[in-house]
């Protein structure tokens, strides 16, 4: 696939950012969403210029730490986290927007970094429900439908 990505930079917290687009090739349609954020950065990294700071850790859907506004949609068009989103869910020849998810609580520190202390206070201090939800269910209990587990993978 090739795309065209507009994505929001900015040097620090001080710093006015802007929409810097980006021309990518060769990516492949199994690859998350960050794996071609990866490939962009060893790109940008080759012409010597500065690599897209972003946020990530698990990769696996659990963390939350992927969260970017992808096309203003958070995490993007799928019902999913920002690392489980895959380059199928984009056409060949797209304009993709990418930028950091802004709150007054979560300034931007770099690129698509921004400060979550404030979440982490609150995580720290076991955490915050609003409604009971009662126990999670036993993993095995429900097997998922084929269709399902096909279009996860």
């Amino acid at each position: 696939m090739k795309l065209t990505l507009r994505v929001w930079r900015q040097r620090d917290a001080a710093a006015t950012g802007e929409m810097a687009a980006y021309e990518v090739d060769g990516i492949s349609e199994d690859m998350s969403f960050l794996e071609m954020l990866d490939t962009l950065n060893e790109e940008l990294l080759l012409r010597g210029e500065d690599p897209i700071a972003f946020d990530h850790d698990c990769r696996e859907g659990i963390c939350g730490a992927c969260s970017l506004v992808i096309n203003g949609d958070a995490h993007g068009p799928e019902r999913t986290t920002t690392c489980q989103l895959h380059m199928r869910s984009f056409r060949d020849g797209d304009t993709i927007d990418v930028e950091p998810w802004r709150a007054a609580a979560f300034p931007v520190i770099k690129d698509l970094v921004v400060d979550r202390s404030a979440f982490d206070r609150i995580i720290q201090a076991g955490g915050y429900v609003s409604a009971p939800t009662g126990a999670a269910p036993e993993a095995h209990a429900t097997p998922v439908p084929k269709p399902d587990a096909d279009f996860a993978f």
